[in-house]
C-alpha cells in the first residue's frame, strides 16, 4: 500500500502547488459584475488593478482574484472620484456617425465598455445591438466612432470609418467608397476609437490568433494542459482541468473493460510573453487492471511463433504476419490468461512545448517534443503461453530477442500552424517500437470492438510495423467548444468537445 500512498501524496502536492495559477474565468466574471455594481467603468477597474497589483484583470492570479472579489463584497474598494480632466476627455471623444443596420464588429462606448455584436435596427437614435450576452437598446450617442489608417503590402493607403470586421477582412468607408481590406495583406495599421489612438492597433496578430489551443496533437500530448474548471470529451478519452496547471484524463474504452485508469498531467514550467509561450509538463498513466492481451496485441510484431519454411527449416514469424494455416491464431490463443487479472500498468512521459507569433503576423506556430516509457515489458515472458497448437503440432511462442524490444518507448515531435482563426495544420513524427500502421477498415473494427478487443480503444494486433513514421492533417474549430480533425494515420478522425466552467 505504501506506493499508493506515495502517489496520492504526490498528486495532492501537485494540486496544491497549482493553486497559484492564472485567475479563473468565473473569478473574472464575478469581478466584472461586482465592479459594475459598484459603479466602476472598465477603465476604473483597469486603473485600480494596475495600481494595486501592477497587472490587468487577465494577468492576476487566483489568490489576487479572490482578494479583489472579497474587497468588492465588503465594499472596501470604493469608486474613484472622477476628475474634471477625465470628464473633459470624455466630452472630446468622437461619437460614431457611420452606424448601419447589419454592422458586425467590436463596438466601443463612451463609458469605456466594449461589446462585440451586430446592429439589428436603428430607430429614433436608439441602436438595437445583439451580442452573445443578450440584446441591448443603446442610444446612438454612446457609440464611439471607430476609424482606421491601413497600408497594405502593395503600398495602398486607406483611411476611414470601420464598418465591419471578420476573421479575414476589414470593411473601411473611405471618402471615395467602401473598401474591403484583407487582413493577410496588411503591412501596417492604426485604429482610433472616439478619435483616440489605440496603442495596440498595430499588433495585428490579435486578429489572427487561432481559437483552438491544443492539449494534444493527434495522440501525443503537448505541455499545455486543459484550462481550469473545464471538462472535455473525445472519441477515446474524457478529461477535466482541475487548475490551469494540472489536469486528469481517463481512457473510455479501458474503463468500460473494467480497467479503471487515470492519466494526470502537470505543467511544472511556464514562461509567457507577448510574442512567445513555452512550457514543460510531466504526465503519468495509471491502470489498475491492464489486460495482458492489450500488451500482447500492441507488441504483436515483437512476438514470434515458430513455423516451417519451404525447406522444412524452423522460421519464427511475427504474430501480426501469420498466414495460411496459422492465420487464425489470435492474441487470445497465445496469451497466458492467468496473469490477466492482476496487471498494474504505469507509463510516464515528459514533454516540452513552444508557441510563438508567426513571423508573417498571421496566427501562431507551435511545436512540441516528448518521450514516453512504460512497464509493459516487466515480467513479459509470463504474458505468453510457452506454445500454441497448430494442426496437431506445438509451436513455440516467444518474444523477439532484438534489442529494439528491450524497453517500450515512444519519442515524438509535433507541429501546429494557424492557417486561419478556425483552421490549423497539424503534423507529427515519431519513433515508437509499439507502432504499426493500420488501414481504416481494420481501425474501425478495432474501435467498435468487432475484432474481439475492447470498444472505444485502439489495441488491434493488425497492421504493418512502422517504427519511424509521420502524420499530418487539419483541425477545424466549429465553435469555441467543438473541434474536428482529419488526418492520414490512425485514428484518422478526431473530435474534441469542451464544456467550460463545468
Amino acid at each position: 500500500m505504501k506506493p499508493i500512498y506515495s502517489i496520492l501524496v504526490f498528486f495532492l502536492s501537485s494540486f496544491l502547488l497549482s493553486q497559484s495559477g492564472n485567475i479563473l474565468p468565473g473569478q473574472k466574471t464575478a469581478i466584472e459584475s461586482l465592479s459594475a455594481s459598484a459603479g466602476f467603468s472598465s477603465q476604473d477597474l483597469y486603473n485600480h488593478l494596475l495600481s494595486q497589483y501592477g497587472a490587468p484583470l487577465d494577468d492576476l492570479n487566483r489568490m489576487q482574484g479572490a482578494e479583489v472579489i472579497k474587497g468588492f463584497q465588503s465594499q472596501s474598494i470604493k469608486k474613484p472620484v472622477e476628475k474634471e480632466t477625465t470628464k473633459t476627455i470624455k466630452r472630446d471623444l468622437t461619437v460614431a456617425t457611420s452606424l448601419e443596420t447589419g454592422m458586425q464588429k467590436r463596438f466601443h462606448f463612451l463609458d469605456g465598455t466594449i461589446r462585440e455584436g451586430e446592429i439589428l435596427s436603428i430607430e429614433n437614435e436608439v441602436i438595437r445591438l445583439k451580442t452573445s450576452s443578450g440584446t441591448f437598446n443603446i442610444p446612438s450617442e454612446q457609440f464611439l466612432e471607430e476609424s482606421a489608417e491601413i497600408t497594405n503590402k502593395n503600398g495602398e493607403f486607406f483611411i476611414g470609418s470601420v464598418l465591419g470586421e471578420t476573421a479575414e477582412e476589414f470593411v473601411i468607408r473611405t471618402q471615395y467608397g467602401d473598401a474591403v481590406v484583407q487582413k493577410r495583406d496588411i503591412q501596417k495599421m492604426k485604429r482610433y476609437h472616439g478619435g483616440v489612438l489605440d496603442r495596440k492597433s498595430e499588433e495585428r496578430t490579435k486578429f489572427y490568433q487561432g481559437e483552438s489551443k491544443l492539449i494534444n496533437v493527434f495522440l501525443d500530448p503537448t505541455a499545455f494542459p486543459l484550462a481550469g474548471n473545464t471538462f472535455y470529451l473525445s472519441g477515446l478519452s474524457i478529461g477535466y482541468g482541475l487548475t490551469d496547471r494540472f489536469m486528469i484524463t481517463s481512457k473510455i474504452g479501458s474503463n468500460f473493460n473494467n480497467d479503471l485508469n487515470l492519466h494526470p498531467r502537470m505543467r511544472f514550467y511556464h514562461k509567457k510573453s507577448a510574442q512567445k509561450e513555452v512550457a514543460a509538463s510531466w504526465g503519468l498513466g495509471l491502470h489498475r487492471k491492464y489486460p495482458a492481451e492489450s500488451i500482447v496485441s500492441r507488441y504483436a510484431h515483437a512476438i514470434t511463433i515458430d513455423s516451417e519454411n519451404a525447406e522444412g527449416e524452423s522460421e519464427p514469424i511475427p504474430l501480426n504476419e501469420l498466414k495460411g494455416s496459422m492465420k487464425d491464431i489470435s492474441v487470445t490463443d497465445v496469451t497466458n490468461e492467468s496473469v490477466n487479472a492482476d496487471r498494474f500498468y504505469i507509463e510516464a512521459y515528459l514533454v516540452f512545448s513552444s508557441r510563438r507569433v508567426n513571423p508573417t503576423g498571421r496566427g501562431k506556430i507551435g511545436w512540441s517534443t516528448g518521450i514516453k516509457a512504460s512497464n509493459a515489458f516487466l515480467d513479459r515472458n509470463e504474458f505468453l503461453k510457452p506454445s500454441v497448437n497448430i494442426g496437431g503440432s506445438e509451436r513455440v511462442v516467444s518474444w523477439s530477442t532484438e534489442k529494439l524490444y528491450k524497453v517500450p518507448f515512444r519519442a515524438w515531435a509535433s507541429l501546429e500552424y494557424d492557417l486561419r482563426k478556425d483552421l490549423k495544420f497539424l503534423g507529427s513524427a515519431w519513433i515508437d517500437n509499439g507502432y504499426r500502421a493500420m488501414n481504416f477498415s481494420d481501425l474501425a473494427s478495432d474501435y467498435l470492438g468487432d475484432d474481439g478487443t475492447a470498444a472505444f480503444s485502439l489495441e488491434s494486433a493488425a497492421g504493418s510495423v512502422s517504427m519511424v513514421d509521420f502524420d499530418f492533417g487539419l483541425q477545424y474549430t466549429l465553435n469555441e467548444t467543438f473541434k474536428i480533425g482529419l488526418h492520414f494515420q490512425q485514428p484518422y478522425i478526431d473530435f474534441y468537445w469542451e464544456f467550460f466552467e463545468f
